[in-house]
């Protein structure tokens, strides 16, 4: 006689619609968030305490094949470091993506090659593409484009090398160097980390800060600092015996310690030197004096984000653009100096 008990039946919509008393098709179209169904708020909440108790979920497998498509978003993040903005941006995206019934999959994954990302995104099988950190000519982006995945990029013309993240991210700077110009800084300094050489945005961002300079007739130089107290000091006696009036640090990480080190060595700030970074981080606002920065309406990204995706899977054939965010100056005591 065998033995050993059989496993249990997996739960399935049949078990939960005769649990409710309802159709197997309005289990289906509640669960699976079907649009353009009238059904009840009481037939709602019956059929989901019944299979929360029930332990149902949908066949995301079987979902894909009626669907033809899978629920899935995919968000490559490559190497780019997420900001406490960006992140946020990110939540708020897959709230909302959630809420129409897809999932959100940020992939932060470094791959060895172009090709091995490509791989393993079509083998997952995503619905959709958001197209923010990759390069324009990135060969995964091109593709899931030809394997019929939606796309999702934004409204702004991209140099094939470049990513649309790298586009606001001299949007980002360039708005930061006008801000201390328009608080009359004459002598400014851009503090970029060691790595700035070799980030993809550098050769477009020197000429375009360079532009802005010459065009205001102000003295633009370009300086690296490490985000550590003892590059930040040593670079802060320099650029104060220089006769420097302002910095504007690669990003809050940079320019945090860049505020302390010059207060230390009694610059006044804003007096004498204006201070500001990018990416608002919470910490800026938590110094004395606090740190401007530049920022975006990154929740307001989010949203645009999903949107886009959902109109984007209705016809993958053609992208969708989102509209970029626009940089935003949050102005504090670090550069709050009158003309």
């Amino acid at each position: 006689m065998p033995g050993g008990s059989k496993g249990r039946k997996p739960v399935t919509s049949a078990d939960v619609a005769r649990e409710v008393g309802v159709s197997r098709a309005t289990v289906s179209y509640l669960l699976n968030n079907t649009p353009g169904q009238t059904i009840s708020d009481e037939t709602r909440r019956r059929v989901m305490e019944a299979a929360e108790r029930l332990g149902y979920t949908p066949n995301q497998s079987a979902r894909a094949l009626r669907l033809g498509r899978s629920d899935i978003v995919l968000f490559p993040l490559g190497d780019v470091a997420l900001s406490h903005a960006f992140a946020g941006a990110i939540n708020v995206c897959s709230a909302a993506l959630n809420l129409q019934g897809f999932t959100l999959v940020p992939d932060a994954a470094m791959y060895p090659s172009p090709e091995h990302a490509a791989d393993a995104w079509l083998r997952l099988g995503p619905a959709a593409l958001i197209d923010l950190i990759l390069p324009a000519d990135h060969t995964g982006v091109l593709r899931m484009s030809r394997a019929g995945v939606a796309r999702v990029t934004a409204d702004i013309e991209v140099p094939g090398h470049l990513s649309a993240m790298d586009i606001i991210g001299v949007d980002a700077r360039k708005c930061q160097l006008s801000h201390v110009i328009e608080r009359g800084a004459t002598n400014i300094v851009y503090a970029a980390p060691p790595s700035y050489d070799e980030s993809s945005m550098s050769p477009l961002l020197r000429p375009v800060l360079e532009a802005v300079a010459s065009d205001a007739s102000v003295r633009l130089a370009f300086d690296t600092v490490e985000a550590t107290p003892e590059s930040a000091r040593a670079a802060a006696r320099r650029w104060a015996d220089a006769g420097v009036d302002a910095v504007c640090g690669h990003s809050d990480d940079y320019a945090l310690p860049i505020l302390t080190a010059l207060i230390d060595l009694g610059v006044e700030v804003p007096g004498a030197m204006l201070v500001i970074g990018v990416g608002d981080i919470p910490a800026s606002r938590a110094t004395t004096p606090s740190l401007s920065s530049v920022t975006a309406e990154m929740e307001q990204l989010g949203e645009s984000l999903a949107a886009s995706v959902q109109t984007a899977v209705l016809d993958p054939t053609t992208p969708v653009r989102y509209p970029a965010p626009e940089p935003v100056v949050m102005e504090r005591d670090s550069s709050n100096r009158p003309c």
